[in-house]
Parts: structure tokens; sequence; C-alpha cells
């Protein structure tokens, strides 16, 4: 044999032989209850103030994101663009304007120009073809005329957002 197994088994024997007095086995008890405790009461608190950091550095950027955006209001996406030769930078350009038309405008104000503006773009979109190109000769008489009317409401709209400051 070797002398670790020996040893091994010496020290096996002398601890099965030991006894150890009960009291000791109360108070080995009693101290691993109270760590146990005072683990439990720091703990949780760890816990919460880590799930809320988490939540907040989840939730704050994926609002940023959800944010919708003023233009899917009028065209439902980008791709409604995309699809009539425009790009993911055009769709952002409408975008922008549409927030500088937020800013400026009143509150209905602008609900009046996002509605004839959404009217303006269902004919608009009716007449452009998937290069781009517009054919007003596509619209009926009467769509030529609501065409003008919506063009001339607009006006106005087009002239406060895009006013500046005159010295």
């Amino acid at each position: 044999m070797s002398i670790d197994k020996e040893l091994s088994d010496e020290l096996r024997q002398v601890a099965d032989s030991m006894h150890c007095p009960p009291e000791l086995y109360g108070r080995v008890r009693q101290s691993y209850q109270n760590y146990v405790n005072e683990k439990k009461g720091r703990s949780p608190m760890k816990k919460r103030i880590l799930t809320g950091i988490a939540a907040v550095a989840i939730l704050i950027p994926s609002a940023a994101f959800a944010a919708s955006y003023l233009a899917d209001d009028i065209f439902g996406s980008s791709s409604t663009i995309e699809q009539k030769g425009g790009t993911q930078e055009d769709y952002q350009e409408i975008e922008g304007m549409l927030q500088a038309a937020k800013g400026k405008l009143t509150e209905d104000e602008f609900k009046e120009y996002m509605e004839l503006t959404k009217q303006l773009m269902v004919l608009k979109l009716k007449i452009t073809d998937e290069n781009g190109v517009s054919h007003e000769e596509k619209l009926t008489l009467k769509e030529q005329q609501q065409f003008e009317q919506l063009a001339s409401k607009l006006s106005p709209y087009f002239e406060k957002i895009n006013e500046t400051v005159k010295p």
C-alpha cells in the first residue's frame, strides 16, 4: 500500500473514534444560521439594485428605437417609399420635414397638416412609378382637382414651416 492510502485510512479510523460533545453541534448550527441570515439580509437588496440597473439599461435604448416615425402615419413604412423608387434617405428627409412641421405648427394645425399631407401623398404615390417618376396623366379629372385643392390648402402651412425670422 502507498503511504497516502495508509495515512488516509489511519486518519479515517481516528476520526470515527472521536466523539464531539453535543453542544458543539448546536454552536455550529447556530453559527451557520447566523451566517445564512446575514447573507439573506444583504443579497435581496443587491439583487434589486442590479435588476433595476439592468432594466434601465435595456429600456432606455429600446425606447429610443421604438419611437414611431411621423412618416409611418402617412406611408405605413419606408418600404412604401422604396417601392416607388425612393431611398431610406428620402424617407428620413420626409421625417425631418414632418418633425419640423410638428415643432412650428400648433397642435390643431399639425393635425390638419398631417391629414392633408396624407391625402396628397396617396395621390402622389398613385402617379409615381417604381423609378420615382411622376405621371400626372394617370389621375382622373376629379383626382387632379383634388390634388390642386390639397396643394392650395397646404400652401399656408408650407409657408409657416419654411418661414425664417426676418431681421
